[in-house]
């Protein structure tokens, strides 16, 4: 039973990292040793449990059956571990996180400070990128996204939002007739991103709001490319209110229309629906949470 109980714990690691190869990473293990214990598990129970292929995983109907209850098995050992491990040790494990670059120089960056200082032990890894990483194809345990979610069966919390400023540089705005609405601003020069359509809703005093529609002059993938293209003077761009706060006080960029506000843009944070309630992943959503 001891060996069977060791490749039920391997096999719910590789359907929770989606492959072999990252479960056996993660374990410590080789790929074929991870390979071996999964076979040894279907001779045991006398039944495919894993649909292979180059490329993924599926369960099937009798693997699923077998994961509900592994995985039950695996959450109850850790629990009763943790129960009587976190009196005595600090928390410890790895935790990956991806985030948008636009959160790269953001306070959050102080809240995950905080959260390490206090536990040492845990090992963060935190990805800034505007590509939305498959978190369990790509071994992600906590992502924080911005704007609206997919439809999803992953969890999710929402963390608050981005509030964001209209700026532009000094000498772009004295080339341009000072505006006093943003209809006059469509055929201005942008520099949007990539990821976000060619629109901007601008609302004031919570009563009135417009939409702008306009043409990208230059389209970049990051917002620090944004902020340099915007402080050359080659157009307008909706910057975070803590990136944009900063330049302003610095005199690099002036915002345009201060009577308005550009449409905030909500954060999650995004996590695989099996993540433990003891495991060092919950206890980073409890943190950012909690500081929001």
């Amino acid at each position: 039973m001891i060996n069977e109980l060791k490749a039920m714990a391997i096999f719910v690691e590789v359907i929770k990292k989606g492959s072999f190869r990252a479960a056996a990473k993660t374990l410590e293990l080789s790929p074929s040793v991870v390979s071996y214990h999964v076979a040894g598990l279907e001779e045991r129970v006398g039944t495919a449990l894993l649909y292979r292929s180059t490329r993924k995983l599926s369960l099937t109907s009798e693997g699923e059956v077998l994961y509900d209850k592994a995985n039950q098995m695996m959450l109850a050992a850790e629990q009763g571990l943790s129960l009587l491990s976190n009196q005595q040790h600090q928390p410890a494990g790895n935790v990956c996180v991806s985030l948008p670059s636009a959160l790269s120089d953001s306070p959050i960056n102080q809240t995950i400070a905080k959260f390490a200082l206090q536990f040492p032990k845990i090992k963060l890894t935190l990805n800034y990128s505007d590509d939305q990483k498959d978190l369990i194809g790509k071994g992600v345990d906590l992502a924080i996204r911005a704007g609206s979610l997919k439809d999803s069966t992953l969890k999710s919390r929402s963390l608050g939002e981005i509030d964001r400023r209209l700026v532009c540089s000094p000498e772009y705005l004295k080339s341009k007739t000072s505006p006093f609405h943003p209809s006059e601003l469509s055929e201005w020069d942008w520099i949007g991103l990539e990821q976000l359509p060619a629109r901007r809703v601008l609302s004031k005093n919570k009563s009135e709001s417009f939409e702008v529609n306009f043409d990208k002059r230059i389209i970049v993938d990051s917002v620090e490319a944004m902020s340099q293209f915007c402080q050359s003077g080659l157009g307008l761009a909706t910057l975070a209110g803590y990136q944009a706060n900063q330049l302003i006080e610095q005199g690099e960029l002036v915002e345009v229309l201060p009577d308005w506000r550009v449409e905030s843009i909500p954060l999650y944070l995004v996590w695989p629906d099996n993540v433990s309630e003891f495991s060092a992943t919950r206890r980073l959503i409890r943190f950012l949470v909690k500081a929001v």
